[in-house]
């Protein structure tokens, strides 16, 4: 069992609805199973269970009248807990969900977790309104797991792969790929060609990290661009990928740029890509593609468990000049310039893009996280070990 960052007892103690989103197999049910746990009075529904959506589907004011009953019978001043697991499989609940947060606001608390908020979104479900916080769980972090770096970037660290040997985590990964995924977009029909998507999810690991190129990506998986930017929606949505667009002081030049995708874990992106038997040796160049995916994640984590309210971006120029990672959070704050790098010892010519950022926006805070032993400075540039570096970036004020 993991300790894990996001502590739900702790932001739930004061009786807050919340949503919990995450991708399958970060550990949401453990997560919840625990915070439920501790719960004097509590009701689980698993809406995975056929059984369970079949009556529910049949009455969705089914649910609010169980719920009701098991109040009248609580004692007049206890607080019933309520978990709905994978509550996208059944959007017409949230309604329910709705009505008893407000008819019954001092004595039900509800956690609602999900692996998708596409089918939320696209049916225009009751999103509550802010009557329910929103919470979001990823694999594990090193701030949980320990910094054992190259399992990070062979198997990834969803929780029940990652004790697993390396054989069978390969084989778990592959599976998740194959058949998870598969399952995802055909459940919630997303899709109609599913061997199009697969295609595109190929293609989609291959430019993981890269600017995308929507019109070859359309080419290459047999789709049309529009189709080919709705699969891409599909990935966000499903929490497979994170969108990171392009940045500029003027929102003209950013939307006009090609984001940027990253998988949300190491191991899964290397059975997208057929590599999970593939030697991973150090100074290579998918070693360093690897690095660059999991210290973003890494942020992206650490950003969402702190909320330090960070929006990613990254700086390209038509030059070529890049920028890894530009995080920023407002106007009236300067923006944080990060590149990755996965040697030791990063030198100044290593870094030319961010010295090339920092001639247009003398504010910015400059950074390098790589895999130093110790920090040190080249004139601007604040050369990190990565840890440390997520840590100094992501500190709470």
């Amino acid at each position: 069992m993991y300790q894990r960052k996001l502590n739900l007892v702790g932001l739930l103690k004061h009786n807050k609805s919340a949503f919990l989103f995450g991708p399958r197999g970060v550990g949401k049910t453990v997560l919840a199973q625990g915070w439920l746990g501790r719960a004097r009075y509590a009701v689980s529904v698993d809406l995975l269970s056929l059984e369970t959506c079949r009556r529910y589907i049949a009455e969705p004011g089914l649910f609010r009248l169980e719920l009701e009953q098991q109040l009248r019978e609580l004692p007049a001043a206890d607080m019933l807990r309520v978990l709905v697991d994978e509550v996208q499989k059944m959007p017409a609940l949230l309604d329910e969900v709705h009505y008893l947060i407000e008819r019954h606001k001092d004595r039900v608390q509800f956690l609602l977790t999900g692996s998708s908020a596409r089918k939320l979104k696209r049916s225009g479900a009751n999103l509550l309104a802010g009557r329910a916080w929103t919470l979001k769980l990823h694999p594990l972090s090193v701030q949980e797991v320990g910094p054992d770096l190259h399992k990070a970037l062979t198997v990834g660290t969803l929780p029940g792969f990652y004790q697993e040997s390396f054989s069978s985590a390969s084989r778990s990964l592959k599976a998740y790929v194959e058949t998870y995924l598969r399952e995802e977009v055909m459940q919630e029909l997303l899709v109609r060609k599913v061997e199009h998507f697969m295609r595109l999810l190929d293609l989609a690991g291959q430019v993981n990290g890269e600017p995308v190129n929507y019109s070859a990506i359309a080419r290459d998986s047999g789709v049309s661009v529009k189709t080919a930017r709705e699969y891409f929606d599909i990935l966000v949505d499903t929490l497979i990928v994170f969108r990171i667009d392009g940045w500029s002081r003027s929102v003209r030049k950013q939307l006009r740029q090609s984001p940027k995708y990253y998988f949300f874990d190491c191991g899964v992106l290397n059975a997208v890509r057929g590599e999970l038997r593939t030697e991973l040796r150090p100074g290579s160049y998918r070693y360093g593609r690897l690095f660059e995916t999991f210290v973003v994640n890494e942020l992206i984590r650490a950003n969402d468990y702190n909320e330090t309210g960070y929006r990613f971006h990254y700086w390209r120029t038509n030059s070529g000049m890049e920028v890894d990672l530009v995080l920023t959070r407002g106007p009236q704050d300067a923006p944080v310039a990060i590149e990755i790098k996965s040697q030791a010892a990063p030198r100044e010519s290593d870094l030319k893009g961010l010295s090339a950022f920092a001639a247009e926006n003398e504010a910015a805070k400059q950074m390098c996280l790589c895999q130093a032993a110790h920090k040190y400075s080249l004139g601007p540039i604040q050369v990190m070990p990565w840890q440390q570096g997520i840590e100094a970036v992501c500190r709470i004020d």
